[in-house]
């Protein structure tokens, strides 16, 4: 609707009365950056719950827009750097959510790029350690994804996730040790 356009409301039935409504004006609402901080956080945590909703959906592709969205919000939100402690956590968590959806996606070296931001405002985000760990196998930077794998083993003794990986990040430089020392032999034999 414009200022000063007529529109008529029937409520219900399509036998009620009708009600005119006339818009006297109308006041868009104010750029994102002019709202107050505590306003744009909220925003951006929002964000973040809706992004980790679609990820758990099963969604990743729609939960790399809103991690996207969300973090595009963040830098918006934050203002001058350094950023406080609670909003580096948050935008850790954006980070690593994206991490985690890029790596459902088939997307390893974007993955561990935003998993590296991740560590970078939180190096004790294990999420992010993990993720990176997993993209870095998946790169086949085998060395770099054992010590993050390591890592969140030290710190979680008992995530499945990263004994798994760690198994097969394991197996992968055994075999790749062992085509290496096969060429070796043939070209010195």
């Amino acid at each position: 609707m414009a200022a000063g356009e007529l529109a008529w409301l029937r409520p219900g039935a399509a036998g009620g009365a009708a009600v005119a409504v006339r818009l006297g004006r109308f006041s868009p609402a104010p750029p994102f950056w002019a709202a107050p901080a505590d306003a744009r956080w909220g925003s951006v945590g929002a964000g973040l719950a809706r992004a980790a909703r679609l990820l758990a959906a099963g969604l990743p592709a729609a939960a790399g827009r809103a991690y996207a969205r969300s973090l595009r919000a963040a830098v918006a939100a934050a203002g001058a750097p350094p950023l406080a402690p609670a909003a580096a956590a948050l935008k850790a968590e954006l980070h690593a959510g994206l991490a985690e959806a890029q790596l459902r996606l088939g997307l390893p070296a974007p993955a561990a790029a935003n998993a590296g931001r991740a560590l970078a405002l939180s190096p004790a985000h294990l999420g992010a350690r993990y993720a990176r760990g997993v993209a870095l196998a998946a790169m086949m930077d085998l060395e770099a994804a054992r010590e993050d794998l390591l890592a969140v083993l030290r710190a979680r003794p008992g995530h499945g996730g990263a004994r798994r990986e760690l198994g097969r990040v394991r197996g992968a430089a055994r075999e790749r040790d062992a085509r290496l020392a096969t060429r070796l032999g043939k070209m010195f034999a």
